[in-house]
């Protein structure tokens, strides 16, 4: 190697841990638009349970940006179609030796978590692979006498999923808009899914909605000429 390229690999290379040094914890500010369960049903491409198995945050092939890559082994797809019993979703920053690349607003799903997942489009890349982020993310958890419950991302324990309720809905986003400022166009997510009932806490008196009534619920949501028969619990089945 000549000495000109020597020196310029080595201004780049400065460059690089200079900006690294300076780089803010938080790299995007983000606003993400609320939506309504009639929405997330219907819009996402896939709709799973499943169990968070690995988690591992590393640098991009170009090692300009740090990205989240969650494991999980499917349990039961809802709504779609899944290729096989594992799928990994890719999420925007995380956190490699002593840099955290950090997003606003994002909640990353944790090994032993088990949920119920909103893809929006497993075949493209984005910042967040939930759709609406948070508002389609929701945990499993067990009650004191060992039953599977749905929490929000959040969790607040899902009272109610509220099939007909598009006129709360749209109350609900009205609510948000103003008092947010915002223009009657441009509702913003507060963290949970509009048309929902939603308990205080984990702790709260109401347990909340049973996993299978959950799943019946968004079943309910989908157009009847759109369901496919899917049972309570229904097996990946790997093409």
């Amino acid at each position: 190697m000549n000495q000109c390229t020597s020196r310029t690999s080595f201004i780049s290379w400065l460059a690089l841990v200079l900006f690294l040094l300076a780089a803010p914890r938080t790299l995007y500010a983000t606003s993400v638009l609320a939506v309504d369960m009639r929405q997330l049903v219907n819009e996402a491409a896939v709709i799973f349970e499943g169990e968070v198995i690995a988690s591992e945050a590393r640098w991009n092939a170009q090692r300009t940006s740090i990205f989240t890559h969650v494991s999980f082994r499917v349990i039961d797809v809802i709504k779609g179609s899944l290729r096989a019993e594992t799928v990994t979703l890719t999420f925007a920053g995380g956190s490699v030796d002593d840099l955290t690349l950090q997003v606003d607003s994002m909640t990353y799903p944790i090994p032993g978590e088990r949920g119920i997942y909103f893809l929006e489009d497993p075949a493209r890349q984005q910042v967040n692979p939930l759709l609406g982020w948070s508002q389609g993310h929701f945990k499993i958890t067990l009650d004191q006498k060992g039953r599977e419950r749905v929490l929000t991302a959040g969790n607040s324990p899902v009272l109610a999923v509220e099939v007909d309720a598009e006129a709360k809905v749209g109350a609900a986003k009205q609510r948000s808009k103003e008092a947010r400022g915002m223009s009657n166009d441009v509702p913003l997510s507060q963290g949970d899914a509009l048309g929902l009932r939603l308990g205080r806490g984990p702790d709260d008196s109401e347990p909340g909605l049973d996993k299978a009534s959950f799943k019946r619920a968004l079943l309910g949501l989908l157009p009847a000429d759109s369901r496919d028969g899917s049972s309570e619990e229904t097996p990946v089945n790997p093409k």
